[in-house]
Order: C-alpha cells, then structure tokens, then sequence
C-alpha cells in the first residue's frame, strides 16, 4: 500500500546533470519550509481499496444493524438516473430514517473530492476520506479515476460493507465543506446518493449568525478560524497554492494533474490538507470545550431532550442538518447545474423556524 506520514518534499529532485559533490564551493541554498503533511495513503487498486475498507470498518463506530444487507435507495423523485453500470439497486426499497431518529457520536468521516469540472457531467478523479476516532487518524486518497465503479461497489472481508453502503446510511455521519458539486458527481456518474451529511460551510454560516450574503471558502475558514500559528497558516497557504498552480487552468496548470498515476506529490498535499484540517474545523464550530454547542456532539442527532441547548442554538442546529440534506439531494434535480454563491439563509432566504423539519 502506498503509504507514507513523511513530510512534504522540500524540494524537487536534484538533476542528473548537475551533481553535487565535496569539493564545490558553493553553499547549498536553504529550501523553504514545508507544511509537516498528515499521514496519508493513496489507494488506487483492489488491494489496497479493500484494506482501506477493512480499517475503516475496523475503527469507525457502525451502526449496529443494516449492514447485513445492501442499501437500497427509494427512486429519485426526478427524471434523473444514475449511470448504467453503477450497480444502484432499486428494488426492494429501503427508506433510511429521518433526522434525529438515530443517536450516533461525533463524525468520524471527513470528505472531499477533486476531478475535472467536477459534477454530473465532469469527472471525479479523487476521494479522499480521512478518518479520525479517539484512537486513529489517517487520510486516504482513493483514486477513483483509476478504481472506478469498484470504489463504490467492492466490499470489506466480512462482505457487509462497502463505500456505498456507508455513503448512503443517513445513522453515518459524513462531514463535508460544500457538497453540492461532490454529491452531483458521486450521485451523476456512480449512482451513490450520500445521506447523513454535515456540511461545515453551513455550520460557519451558522457561528456568524447567519447575517454574512456570500458563502465563505474552506481556506478562508482554515485560516480564520483555526487556532493555529503564523507559521503554520503560512504553510498551509502555500500549500494550497502550489496544488492549485498545477491544476488550475487560470495559473497555467491543467485539471489533468488529478488523474496523474502516480499523483504529483504537490496533488497530493493539497488533497491532505484540506480533508485533515476538517475535524479540527468541526470541533471548532461544533463548541467542543467552549459555550456555544452548535452541534449537540454527545448526542449529535439525539432527542433534543437528551441535551439542553437553548432555542436559538436548536433552531440553528436544525437548519444546518435541513440545509445540508437539501444540499446532497440537488443530485436528483436534473436542472442543478451548479450551487449559488450565496447564504441560502440570508435575509428572504432564511427558513421559518414554523417549516415542517
């Protein structure tokens, strides 16, 4: 398995042509701080896919039940179908429970995706998963430009469990920063329709008080809103912008570099980065050790009697879990074609606490 937690190289590999040796005069010049990355895996065969399913299944807390059948999704209330080859069951129909039916712990998934235009009609070309409970924490780059419908369709050893499956059980919550354009083009091109989503561009929203007209991007909220040092912001900053200089066209870089086998190894940081900052992100707006408790997260999707928040702090939990389901499930619109800039609970657009949740 191509597995690593070494730091970002701190330079490109010196040339041939140009060896040092010894006897040179010339001083070696200094080499510019990287970000100390995360530990990270690449998964792009079978083997590898189904080790990283095994360890998922071996440390992230599953629901007790469920699992010994496959998910089968309700049919989509649109004229919009998932891919042929995707292996989506229709028949017999399994409607997942609602909001708050299951209390489950704080979210041990965090996902991101990368590709080419990436929505129902682009290409996903990464997945990354980064998995963080009390006792492990590591992020997988599964590369799906490579895997393809066996991302989403191998099982684990036990055969019970598969991404699909997780993907698609509303008890497993899934933490994600946007989803629209990732559910589009896992729903779009492989018939996987994720449910239990947290999504912490809402929750940012939220622990501004929902006032601000514009969405916030994650680098901002990485940067804003994490306890971390100057340094490190300053690291992370470049390493978001070398990944973007070879993927953007704008910068002279080409959304190719995604489906590059191997992935570049400045691909590679800027897909960690992002997905390993997540839970710190979340604990952060979640209230974890301060007193806002946006998020319930000792019994995050209780009975709201199990927990004591105060009306204002409910009502703002409730639109974050609302918002986010309808975000996920702009999959199934066959007229979605990308998300809004915009708060969707900005002035006009803010829910009537009196909305059937």
């Amino acid at each position: 398995m191509s597995s690593t937690s070494s730091p970002i190289p701190n330079s490109s590999p010196v040339s041939s042509t140009t060896p040092t040796t010894e006897t040179s005069s010339v001083s070696p010049q200094p080499t510019p701080p990287r970000l100390e990355r995360p530990g990270y895996t690449v998964v792009n065969n079978s083997v590898e896919l189904k080790l990283f399913l095994d360890t998922v299944v071996r440390h992230i807390s599953l629901p007790p039940k469920l699992f010994s059948q496959v998910l089968r999704l309700p049919p989509p209330q649109s004229s919009l179908e998932p891919p042929q080859g995707s292996g989506i069951l229709r028949e017999p129909t399994l409607v997942p429970p609602k909001l708050f039916d299951v209390p489950v712990s704080i979210p041990e998934l965090y996902v991101d995706a990368e590709g080419i235009s990436l929505s129902r009609t682009g290409e996903l070309s990464i997945l990354i998963v980064h998995v963080e409970t009390r006792s492990f924490s590591h992020t997988y780059l599964i590369h799906v430009h490579v895997l393809k419908h066996r991302t989403f369709n191998m099982h684990s050893s036990d055969g019970c469990h598969s991404l699909r499956s997780i993907f698609q059980d509303n008890r497993i919550p899934k933490v994600f920063f946007d989803c629209r354009m990732d559910s589009d083009a896992l729903f779009g091109q492989y018939g996987v329709l994720i449910q239990g989503i947290i999504d912490l561009q809402l929750m940012c929203l939220a622990v501004q008080g929902g006032g601000r007209m514009y969405l916030p991007g994650l680098e901002a909220c990485l940067l804003k809103d994490l306890d971390i040092d100057v340094e490190e912001r300053a690291l992370v900053s470049q390493a978001k912008k070398r990944g973007k200089a070879l993927w953007s066209p704008k910068l002279g870089g080409s959304m190719e570099r995604f489906n590059d086998d191997p992935l570049h190894e400045d691909i590679i940081s800027y897909c960690v980065v992002d997905t390993a900052y997540l839970p710190r992100l979340f604990e952060a707006y979640a209230g974890i050790g301060n007193s806002l408790s946006l998020m319930a997260v000792d019994d995050l999707w209780g009975d709201e009697d199990a927990v004591e928040l105060s009306d204002d702090v409910f009502s703002w939990r409730n639109r974050i879990l609302k918002e986010s389901r309808l975000r996920a499930q702009k999959a199934l619109d066959p007229d979605f074609t990308g998300g809004s800039a915009y708060n969707p609970w900005h002035q006009w657009k803010m829910y009537d606490d009196d909305d059937d949740w």
